[in-house]
């Protein structure tokens, strides 16, 4: 039963919303000093005793469950000695009207093991999101933006692949899985370079950025948003240090 219920699914998902995304259109972008640029930098951390990761359950699935040795975990709370891996760290304000020019190279993630890889990412406003499929099994990608439009997809088989682009900047834009309701990726979206997604020592590195006063803003998935304000002067460095509270 199961096996026929996702055939028809899968068949239902090719002609879905979405597909292959049309060419992003040409901009200028302003020039940037790269003489007076500087740096934004600091880390993400979390003071206390840290909510346990989520324990992902294949019953059901046991294609997926064959994927792994021992127990699976969602990544929603990779942290290690206090610092947050895999939190969003973004310009929020500060850049006024100027444009950049949209990276010709796309942001990948993975279907592997039954699980979005990475969970996290960040891409720009035009730019190519291509979703691949590691699996040789099906998955479809169910993208849900507000600000831009939704799309679900297809991928029938290991090595097949779909790409989208979005139109306008939203953080967080949440993608699943239908066939497998654990399967949870995150794109945040930005018109600007200045983003990063936090690794294991829970730092971020924001470069070239032109001097002024900014807001930036982290976003986790379970610890929620934090903002501050910095100046980064003529080719000077500012620091951007954003700490929660375990019990949130």
């Amino acid at each position: 039963m199961r096996r026929g219920w996702v055939i028809v699914v899968g068949t239902l998902l090719i002609a879905a919303c979405g597909g292959d995304a049309p060419p992003s259109p040409a901009r200028t972008p302003t020039p940037l000093d790269h003489a007076t640029t500087g740096t934004i930098a600091g880390e993400v951390r979390v003071d206390g005793a840290v909510p346990p990761m989520a324990e992902i359950r294949f019953a059901g699935f046991p294609e997926c469950a064959a994927q792994h040795q021992g127990p699976a975990y969602a990544g929603d709370m990779l942290v290690k000695d206090g610092k947050v891996a895999g939190a969003f760290v973004w310009v929020k304000d500060g850049l006024g009207d100027r444009v950049f020019a949209i990276p010709t190279e796309p942001v990948e993630i993975d279907q592997t093991g039954c699980l979005y890889q990475p969970r996290v990412v960040g891409a720009r406003v035009g730019q190519t999101i291509r979703f691949v499929n590691g699996d040789p099994l099906l998955h479809n990608v169910h993208g849900t933006p507000k600000a831009s439009r939704a799309w679900n997809v297809s991928l029938a088989r290991r090595g097949a692949s779909r790409e989208i682009r979005l139109d306008h900047p939203e953080v967080m834009v949440s993608v699943r899985c239908d066939l497998h309701p654990w399967m949870q990726a995150w794109i945040g979206v930005v018109d600007h370079p200045y983003f990063a997604v936090t690794g294991p020592d829970g730092a971020f590195a924001l470069e070239d950025v032109p001097p002024g006063d900014y807001t930036v803003a982290v976003w986790h998935e379970r610890l929620g948003t934090r903002e501050a304000r910095v100046t980064v002067p003529p080719r000077g460095r500012a620091t951007a240090g954003f700490t929660y509270a375990a019990s949130q």
